[in-house]
């Protein structure tokens, strides 16, 4: 199987080789970095990166670019050729990404733990079907002030910390430089595994950090302002207002969501329980928005298109009027086609609300907006976090649906939509049409997103891969 799956990716790259042979090594470079991170190389990484493009390796090349591989050594010190690769993080992928947690769709909000969470997938190459259903979100690697991280200048007794005086030993301090004693960020409450290291800061901005738990983050000696994540945004927008290369894995780290966001571990669901994706969707309403907008984001597929009024609709709640404006003929050719559904599968969400900053869980009790707005006495009444997928039939059976077709609580629920050949090709189409800058609409453009697909999924769902080959793939346009 692993040798059939290499042979098919050798097959797409071979083609996407020969296709993009019309422009000059150069100016392959030179698109294939801007279509990657939205910026213009410099001559540096253009003379770098033609001699790749001239030998073929363009997976290569795109990997450089993106992850900032190689250096050089210039007058001893180790230097970067690719300098800007990390725009593909924090300008491409940020920007793809933000519109799928606020309903403006705006590209112009802050980072936030869905969208870094989303980068960190991204990055690290973990597979990407998995990212709507695994107990994951992704944060600034660092450790608090509480317990443990010290600091202290030379002109302080060493004996303030214990073992100060040999975690600092040869580091070449000189009187008033500050000193940070911290604990290993990956293992923070383990005080045998100490480390000293000096830091930019002053006595004044530290002791501020202090009183209120900032993160310290010892691989870039930076400062976060907050370590909470579950009732606010804090934490990722000062990584933003900050500026900070999100390509680093020095400073965005996987955690589980039960350590971080929620109390319950039936409550963890991936992107779909991120505080940004539950500020967006589970915000008052009725708990049916975060179906629709899951479905459009991730299978590429508004209501309007999933549209289907041959489908049974029991599932349709009280709030739902069978005789719109005195008319049942509406009802019957307009409002079963979306709700009936929609409302199957929103009972994922029924213990799930939005209230002071954060979401909020109550296991086996069913949130009161689930069944508000009684016009139709008669409907469906909420009573568990049972769902069931009635898009399975019909028009709707075409986005390719697992054997999974009903379950309770949202992880089932992420795992079916995560599996389906639709979020396949949605990636797939999503990351031709963000580096390819156009919309693919015309036969060329369906044509090679069915061969990403195909590659997409062959590579154990790389979504770094793909934006790479995705960017091969219009090379040539």
């Amino acid at each position: 199987m692993k040798h059939m799956m290499f042979a098919v990716m050798m097959l797409l790259t071979n083609t996407l080789l020969a296709e993009a042979s019309e422009k000059t090594p150069r100016e392959l470079s030179k698109k294939l970095y801007i279509s990657l991170t939205g910026t213009q190389p410099s001559k540096q990484e253009l003379d770098y990166l033609e001699p790749k493009i001239s030998s073929g390796e363009y997976v290569e090349a795109g990997r450089d670019i993106i992850d900032q591989r190689p250096s050089v050594i210039k007058n001893g010190v180790n230097t970067k050729v690719i300098i800007n690769g990390g725009a593909f993080y924090g300008v491409t992928v940020k920007d793809w990404v933000t519109p799928k947690f606020n309903k403006q769709r705006t590209t112009l909000d802050p980072l936030n733990d869905g969208s870094a969470t989303i980068i960190g997938f991204i990055r690290d190459e973990r597979p990407f079907n998995t990212i709507l259903y695994d107990n994951v979100v992704y944060k600034a690697l660092g450790v608090t002030f509480q317990g443990e991280l010290w600091y202290f200048d030379t002109t302080l007794p060493t004996a303030s910390v214990a073992n100060a005086a040999t975690l600092c030993a040869g580091l070449g301090l000189t009187a008033n430089d500050y000193k940070i004693i911290h604990n290993d960020p990956l293992d923070p409450n383990n005080f045998t595994k100490r480390a000293c290291r000096k830091t930019k800061f002053k006595l004044a901005a530290l002791a501020a950090a202090k009183s209120v738990n900032s993160l310290y983050v010892p691989a870039q000696d930076l400062i976060i302002e907050t370590n909470l994540l579950s009732t606010t945004n804090r934490h990722y927008e000062n990584i933003s207002e900050q500026g900070l290369d999100l390509s680093n894995p020095g400073l965005l780290v996987a955690v589980k969501q039960d350590i971080k966001l929620h109390a319950y571990p039936a409550a963890i669901s991936g992107l779909l329980t991120t505080r940004a994706y539950g500020s967006a969707y589970f915000f008052a309403g009725t708990n049916r928005a975060p179906v629709a907008y899951a479905m459009e984001h991730f299978l590429c597929k508004d209501m309007e298109e999933l549209h289907d009024t041959t489908i049974p609709d029991y599932r349709n709640r009280r709030d739902v009027d069978r005789s719109p404006g005195g008319s049942s003929e509406l009802y019957k050719n307009r409002c079963i086609g979306c709700h009936a559904g929609m409302d199957a599968l929103a009972g994922a969400f029924a213990y799930y609300d939005y209230t002071n900053g954060k979401i909020s869980y109550t296991p086996a009790t069913v949130v009161p907006k689930m069944n508000h707005n009684v016009l139709f006495s008669a409907g469906f009444v909420t009573s568990n976090d049972g769902w069931k997928n009635l898009w399975n039939q019909g028009q709707n059976a075409a986005l390719g649906w697992g054997s999974l077709a009903e379950g309770e609580g949202a992880k089932s629920l992420g795992t079916m939509l995560a599996n389906t050949e639709a979020f396949h090709s949605c990636m797939a189409k999503q990351a031709y049409e963000k580096v390819c800058m156009k919309k693919a609409v015309a036969k060329v453009d369906k044509d090679r997103i069915a061969r990403l697909t195909t590659f997409y999924k062959s590579s154990n769902f790389n979504m770094k891969r793909l934006f790479i080959n995705a960017s091969i793939e219009c090379l040539e346009d």
